[in-house]
């Protein structure tokens, strides 16, 4: 190695070292976590292993108390001596005794030769009699094999005239032990998260000093001395001493960011006096200016002329958790929203349920991609504090309006109200995180969010189907309400308080969006947009948000056990999504990983097409999240590297393919709903995936890009 790379080398080494500040926040976090998680596992393997023992006897005990109802009321009718081949609605009241009990599978009347006289209940479909030597053998398998029977003699006490049988699945006991298991399984990792997001929180609030210290230090290091601290009040008490040590410390470093830019601004007055007393045409004069316009452009300071104060650095931590609670709001009702659509079906129709169930959703889907460029210059002019708490309450009033909607189009009046306030929330959000970073950190404040709105996918569908599974839809949108609301007192308690309404100055500008005509006259953009990002977010947005919840509830699975699956591409997404966007950088294979993913959608249908099992959703929804983790990243770098070719702005070209994106999603459900009017869902989630597989290898054909010379730096946003 040559002289000057060991200097770079050394140079460079210092900004590799580990903050020890990030490090001690890191350790605090999963200290604290791991205790509470060996906490929740060893109540929850506490309360598992006392299911079977205290659940089996009551099952029992519930068998024999309805086949001896069902028993009196048909020892009645041979009271008044009628036969049982004769009892008249036998097999209605069976058929609705076995739809009112879930853990009853079945139940059948038998003569003393073994002939079924009356049957309710899918296991003994087709079955006409008993052999007598079965009839008194025991009870597990008695009519059917793996069906326990619990007989109820019937005739009274005298000569028998049969027997009532209620048969149990062997397996509910194992299946609803796995179901619990599973309940404590996803509220344990909800509980971890919930815990880690305020953890955060109450550790960067106890450190606040310390953290606004560093940031400081970090805009000095890049050359920006404009901000400062507030004054602490004079402490009291016990802790004065530290807090006086404290005080020197920060009156030290404000004392000397207030040096510096004394220093600059008395240096602009000497330039200005000497242009007064030599004239513009002395080159003195323009030899001054020039060197202290080419100090402005390496460092920033204050404007002395500026009424404003100095700003204080924002730490974009006490972003994340307002973000998470007001997405956990939304994704609390993404188990039963479409149920919940369907139920107002009977109102149109002329449209069929399926059909019904796309209208809400579509339109949520489309406000909020409507809304992102007003959105954004309303939160300019307006504030970002004020705007994130309108945007919280609208959210929170509109939930709340959802849960008592009494029609079709209240409903989609109050999903539109909601997607207003999501639309504004989020793109507020992105502001303050784009006005408190520069391009060096902006990839980290992204990341930051982008994490609280992947922790809300995991927590939201798992704690809203147990929600309404338990205390029913309502519940669950007022709870929503309530997070969105809480949300926005956060922001205004905890971020922003105190701060000045509008940009800080300095801050990156709103991406332009007038660049449209020449990035749609790059035939990759527009093969970018119409062959992979419009596909995939049509797929997402009929995955997640309709087929999967339909199927499912068809199924007869729980509100519960839809949000379980529905978690699953989340986890799949966070797991994947760093290594595939590393890959894709180290690779330079970013067509690759886009046609893969596309192909990786269509082969992700297979589980649920293929088979009827129980693992089949889960394993297709995994599949799905690792898919739709290898597009994201490279569809984002390819849009930056199209835009700079271009000689266009990458902000503009990245808003225009945030739009595109999002108006395909709005398509997803009235797409995927028109398709399962004609076929079914699991066939419109199969011709969905062979809509993005093709798409895909297309997209493999047509696209072509040279390789840049140099990686570049993976833009981020939400």
């Amino acid at each position: 190695m040559t002289g000057k790379g060991k200097s770079s080398a050394a140079k460079a080494a210092p900004a590799r070292q580990r903050d020890p500040i990030s490090a001690l926040v890191l350790r605090l976090t999963i200290v604290t976590v791991a205790v509470l998680l060996v906490a929740a596992g060893a109540a929850s393997w506490l309360s598992l292993r006392s299911f079977d023992p205290l659940f089996q006897p009551e099952l029992a005990r519930k068998a024999q108390t309805v086949g001896g109802l069902l028993a009196a009321q048909i020892d009645r009718g041979l009271g008044v001596r009628i036969p049982l081949d004769r009892m008249a609605g036998l097999d209605a009241l069976l058929a609705a005794e076995v739809d009112r009990h879930d853990d009853i599978a079945y139940i059948a009347v038998t003569d003393p030769a073994g002939r079924i006289v009356a049957t309710a209940g899918k296991p003994l479909a087709g079955l006409s009699s008993v052999p007598a030597g079965r009839l008194s053998g025991p009870a597990d398998g008695r009519l059917v094999s793996g069906f326990v029977d619990v007989e109820n003699p019937l005739g009274g006490t005298g000569a028998s005239a049969g027997a009532l049988h209620v048969g149990i699945d062997s397996a509910f006991l194992a299946k609803a032990s796995t179901d619990l298991a599973l309940d404590v399984l996803s509220v344990v990792i909800v509980s971890v998260l919930l815990i880690f997001e305020v953890l955060q929180l109450v550790v960067n609030l106890a450190m606040r000093r310390v953290l606004t210290l560093r940031l400081l230090a970090d805009r000095a290091e890049e050359g920006d001395f404009r901000a400062t601290l507030p004054v602490a009040p004079e402490p009291a008490g016990p802790q004065a001493a530290g807090a006086n040590d404290d005080r020197a410390l920060e009156g030290g470093v404000r004392a000397a960011l207030d040096g510096v830019n004394a220093r600059h601004a008395g240096l602009a007055a000497r330039v200005a006096e000497l242009r007064s007393r030599l004239g513009d045409d002395d080159p003195r004069v323009g030899r001054a200016e020039a060197g202290l316009a080419a100090l402005a452009s390496r460092f920033r300071f204050r404007d002395p002329q500026s009424a404003t104060p100095p700003p204080t650095p924002l730490n974009l931590v006490f972003l994340r958790l307002p973000v998470f609670l007001f997405c956990l709001s939304e994704e609390l009702s993404r188990p039963f929203l479409p149920a919940y659509a369907k139920s107002f079906a009977g109102e149109v129709p002329w449209l069929t349920p399926d059909m019904v169930v796309s209208l809400p959703i579509t339109l949520f889907m489309l406000i909020w991609a409507l809304s992102q460029p007003g959105g954004a210059r309303f939160s300019e002019r307006w504030g970002r504090a004020r705007s994130f708490t309108i945007g919280a309450l609208v959210g929170s009033v509109s939930l709340a309006l959802t849960a008592y909607a009494g029609s079709l189009f209240e409903l989609m009046l109050w999903r539109c109200l909601t997607a207003l306030g999501y639309g504004l929330v989020l793109i507020t959000a992105q502001g303050i995180v784009v006005d408190h970073t520069t391009p060096r950190n902006r990839a980290a404040g992204m990341a930051m969010f982008i994490g609280a709105l992947l922790a809300a996918g995991v927590c939201g569908p798992v704690g809203g189907g147990i929600i309404a599974d338990q205390a029913g839809f309502r519940a669950t949108f007022l709870l929503g309400a309530v997070l969105a609301l809480g949300s926005g007192l956060s922001v205004s308690l905890l971020l922003l308080r105190g701060r000045s309404a509008a940009r800080p100055a300095g801050a990156a500008p709103r991406p332009a969006m007038g660049s449209a005509l020449p990035l749609f006259r790059d035939f990759r953009f527009s093969a970018l947009m119409v062959l992979s990002a419009i596909p995939t977010k049509i797929a997402s947005t009929a995955f997640l948000f309709c087929l999967v919840p339909l199927l499912l509830t068809a199924d007869g699975a729980t509100k519960a056990e839809i949000g379980r699956v529905q978690m699953m591409y989340f986890v799949a997404f966070i797991l994947v999504s760093p290594l595939a966007a590393s890959l894709s950088d180290r690779w330079q294979a970013r067509r690759g990983f886009i046609a893969a993913g596309g192909i990786g959608t269509l082969a992700s249908c297979l589980p649920i097409v293929a088979t009827q099992a129980l693992w089949g959703p889960p394993l297709a929804i995994a599949l799905f999240g690792l898919s739709q983790a290898l597009v994201g990243a490279p569809q984002l770098t390819l849009v930056s590297q199209i835009a700079r070719e271009g000689g266009l702005q990458e902000t503009a070209a990245i808003g225009w393919y945030r739009l595109i994106e999002r108006l395909g999603g709005a398509l997803g459900p009235v797409t995927a709903m028109a398709v399962a009017v004609a076929t079914s869902y699991r066939e419109a989630m199969l011709g969905i995936g062979l809509l993005c597989g093709a798409s895909a290898l297309l997209f493999w054909i047509l696209f072509r890009t040279g390789r840049p010379a140099t990686p570049a730096t993976r833009p981020q946003e939400a």
